[in-house]
């Protein structure tokens, strides 16, 4: 999102499609059982690597490649659990967006050459601030409005005053298509992301709200 070009990082990525979109801040726990997968965690066990998880444009998650969408997350590995019998559980946390630029398939899992595009470490754009502010207000209140609407709703511990971090945790936690999730990954800049996420959260607060009048009517 707002990064200068001629500074964006170019790199080699091990890819991950998924019928998921996660965000930079993101947890992701996993169960790796295919073969290719195992393969591409102990590549990056080994090399201390991250990989992508990126949401499948065509395709299955299981099975031959999938072709996946151009923007997707990098990940860390937080946790690995192994089995006898080779099989994986592991926590995956989101650091930054990136670009597909090209896919190659001579590994048995996809690797991209992807250009990074922004971090979940990069300083708080105060320009942002405004905007930011009346996205926390109407945040705050879908958290609250979700959890009165849905028993095992649990609401974060903390709301970001960093403004990059709280559009990625917006964007987390919208209750929308994935679809829909994956449009918001893609929006060229955080001052546009955050106008589209008040958007939506300003339906969403009005539909829970209705909805919540109604069962107590």
């Amino acid at each position: 999102m707002q990064t200068d070009p001629n500074h964006m990082e170019e790199k080699e990525l091990p890819l991950f499609p998924l019928n998921v979109v996660l965000f930079p801040g993101g947890f992701l726990p996993l169960h790796i059982f295919e073969q290719r997968y195992r393969e591409m965690v102990k590549f990056c066990i080994r090399n201390e690597a991250s990989f992508g998880i990126v949401m499948i444009k065509e395709g299955e998650e299981v099975g031959e490649a999938a072709t996946p969408c151009k923007i997707g997350t990098a990940v860390d590995l937080v946790e690995v659990e192994r089995f006898p019998d080779g099989q994986m559980n592991i926590m995956t946390s989101g650091h930054s967006r990136f670009e597909i630029l090209e896919v190659h398939d001579e590994q048995p899992y996809l690797v991209g050459r992807v250009r990074m595009l922004d971090s979940l470490d990069a300083e708080p754009d105060t320009s942002l601030d405004d905007i930011a502010a009346e996205a926390r207000k109407l945040y705050i209140e879908y958290e609250t409005l979700s959890s009165y609407l849905i028993f095992s709703w649990q609401t974060p511990d903390e709301n970001p005053e960093h403004p990059q971090q709280l559009a990625y945790q917006i964007g987390t936690r919208l209750r929308i298509p994935l679809n829909e999730k994956q449009e918001l990954l893609e929006i060229a800049s955080f001052d546009e992301l955050l106008r589209r996420e008040i958007e939506i959260l300003k339906i969403q607060n009005r539909q829970t709200a209705f909805q919540l009048a109604s069962r107590n009517n």
